[in-house]
């Protein structure tokens, strides 16, 4: 098909590009070329419209005099575009113009449009107001899977893993670009990192193609912010922040600034470049909140909940208990919050699995803010628990108030690592020895519990999860049998729906639902975490609203849920994603 040719001269010196075609959400790439200077420094933006949104998104220098500039439309029709450069009169008032259609495949992410956060919102939702279901599988060495193809000759590693999270449910890939071919320290990109940096383009673009949301960590570590002279640097933080935002924007992505940055990477009382007070992160997210034209979702990967939460409760840094302020988030307040575009919480927490119950004040640190939590960092399976463990930390986040979790496996979670494989670890209930941290990633992709997250998520489509209220302490609408202890979350929506799991392995008991209807009829659906299977059968409750769970049929954890008639329950026909 012949494309049609859309002029707008906008300036004696500008160039009229040929219209092309695009798709909705899908990554659109316009090539420019400049005639005179060149490099990370010459900053070019293009401005979209369509009808009356219009959308300025930056350019990236890609080696030579090559510049590009990444746009996913948002709606259909025809999109006009100029370029902006004070620097270069070569790059400044070029147009041009993309007639995009709507996107017609299967992919979530694409139908629906790019993961929103908003504070007051508990969950993510996409474009269309969807809720959107965050289950993440943890890559912390994405740049050595990016260029691991040459090791697996006819096969991309990326790919491959890619392929089967999505086929086992899950809809997060979380990266830091950990052993990238590329060394941003000087606080600047030059002609030697462009062919690392094109490298990781093929992986970012991989997992987008597999329709899984990236939530990604840049190339600003806390190693690198340990340089004094590249943290004293705003303008580094300010051109590296808009390279990485330019490169990857258009991708479906949520931001996640650094490994561990919020809030001064566990040195409060040590020797340190920076401290929360003065966090060098702020003035990042502050950059990519001014330069990311889709507002993608944005957080500050928190170190563990001993160290940091929210206001600081239940750390060991708690003001309540201590009169000291370290535990506090750099973010906790809502003016920091709001100029730096933070909408979400990425809590590392490995809950316990044992009988002791939980971090009651730490988890309603988090409830209480009007943020959406996601447990984005706890025990990875093969390194610091096994099956049991790794599939009993997505049920207790979801209903202990967070709205995701971030699972890990062996050599996938950082991969090809050393760290901490030279001797056994615990959980609380099992050993992983030395023999099963070095399991390769090629096995670990089939860890049980990794297939068992299918069968989580399809037990949370059948209730609206996002209205899910928590049970932090067991004692509201759960009380659990004593045999069972603190080995059991629950959370409810109303008096209608109730979900319970249970997980000590010592026995059959379950316990006590509360506050439910008064002589009235639910629908008890018994469901085994590791199968799949489920049972239901019908219960009336107690003139005071209370009614009995059936004991498990065996000693492992199980799950259940409890439906009125006429309550709010959804079927299992697709629903939220």
């Amino acid at each position: 098909m012949k494309k049609a040719l859309f002029c707008v001269w906008l300036s004696a010196a500008g160039v009229c590009a040929a219209a092309t075609e695009g798709v909705t959400w899908r990554v659109s790439e316009i090539d420019l070329a400049s005639s005179g200077k060149t490099g990370c420094d010459v900053e070019v933006d293009a401005v979209f419209s369509c009808g009356e949104l219009s959308l300025r998104v930056p350019a990236f220098w890609d080696g030579g005099a090559s510049y590009k500039v990444r746009f996913a439309p948002p709606r259909e029709g025809r999109w006009t575009w100029r370029t902006a450069c004070a620097g270069e009169p070569s790059l400044d008032g070029v147009t041009g113009a993309i007639d995009v259609k709507r996107y017609d495949g299967a992919l979530e992410i694409y139908r629906r449009g790019f993961v929103r956060a908003e504070p007051g919102k508990k969950h993510f939702f996409y474009a269309d107001g969807t809720p959107f279901f965050y289950l993440g599988d943890t890559h912390w060495g994405f740049g050595r899977e990016a260029e691991d193809d040459a090791a697996h000759p006819g096969e991309r590693h990326v790919e491959t893993v890619a392929k089967r999270r999505v086929e086992q449910g899950f809809t997060v890939w979380q990266s830091e670009p950990l052993g990238c071919s590329f060394d941003v320290s000087d606080g600047t990109v030059d002609e030697k990192d462009v062919a690392g940096f094109r490298t990781l383009d093929r992986a970012f673009r991989t997992v987008a193609d597999c329709g899984l949301v990236h939530a990604n960590a840049q190339a600003l570590t806390p190693w690198l912010m340990n340089n004094k002279a590249l943290c004293a640097n705003t303008n580094a933080f300010r051109r590296l922040s808009r390279y990485w935002v330019a490169r990857y924007g258009a991708y479906p992505v949520m931001w996640t600034l650094g490994q561990e940055v919020d809030n001064d990477f566990y040195h409060p009382d040590q020797n340190r470049t920076w401290a929360r007070k003065d966090n060098p992160f702020v003035c990042i997210a502050r950059c990519f909140h001014e330069l990311d034209a889709y507002a993608h979702p944005l957080t500050a990967h928190q170190e563990n909940v001993g160290h940091t939460t929210v206001t600081g409760a239940g750390t060991r840094f708690d003001t309540n208990a201590t009169g000291r302020a370290e535990g506090k988030s750099t973010f906790a307040d809502p003016a920091t919050a709001a100029e730096c575009g933070h909408v979400w919480w990425g809590a590392q927490w490995s809950p316990a699995l044992d009988n002791r119950g939980q971090r009651v004040e730490m988890l309603k640190d988090y409830w209480r803010d009007s943020r959406a939590a996601v447990n984005y960092e706890g025990r990875y399976c093969g390194l610091w628990t096994m099956n049991f463990g790794a599939r009993a930390q997505a049920w207790i986040s979801f209903l202990s108030g967070f709205c995701g979790y971030g699972y890990g496996a062996a050599d996938l979670w950082l991969f090809r690592s050393t760290y901490d494989m030279d001797r056994a670890s615990a959980d609380e209930i099992e050993t992983v020895s030395v023999e099963e941290k070095h399991t390769p990633w090629r096995k670990a992709l089939e860890y049980p519990s990794a297939c068992q997250m299918a069968h989580f998520r399809r037990f949370m489509a059948k209730v609206e999860w996002w209205k899910l209220v928590p049970d932090f302490a067991g004692s509201v609408r759960f009380r659990a049998a004593g045999t069972v202890g603190g080995a059991a979350s629950a959370a409810a929506v109303g008096d209608g729906v109730a979900v319970v799991y249970v997980f000590d392995r010592k026995g059959v008991d379950t316990g006590t639902l509360t506050g439910l209807r008064p002589n009235a009829e639910y629908a008890i659906e018994r469901f085994d975490p590791r199968t799949g299977e489920s049972s239901v059968e019908k219960r009336v409750s107690s003139a005071a609203g209370e009614l009995a769970l059936p004991k498990r049929p065996a000693a492992e954890d199980w799950a259940f849920l409890c439906s009125a008639n006429g309550g709010r329950r959804r079927e299992d026909r697709g629903g939220a994603r």
